[in-house]
């Protein structure tokens, strides 16, 4: 990745709206990196009580298919 950008051309307006870009992407950057991952305890998929011992087709689970 390339460290400098070409801004030739630009106004000094549009190069100080690239910088200030620039260094709110890199906040975002670091908030991303600071958010806890997801974890395994906190992460349940619903579930619903069944008499069916084994497996299942998809088929059999979804008689539309």
């Amino acid at each position: 990745m390339a460290d400098t950008i070409d801004v030739r051309d630009l106004s000094d307006r549009d190069v100080e709206m690239l910088e200030k870009l620039v260094e709110f992407l890199r906040e975002q950057a670091g908030k991303r990196s600071e958010e806890p991952a997801l974890k395994e305890e906190e992460f349940i998929l619903g579930s619903r009580a069944s008499d069916v011992k084994g497996k299942l087709t998809r088929k059999e689970i979804y008689e539309d298919l």
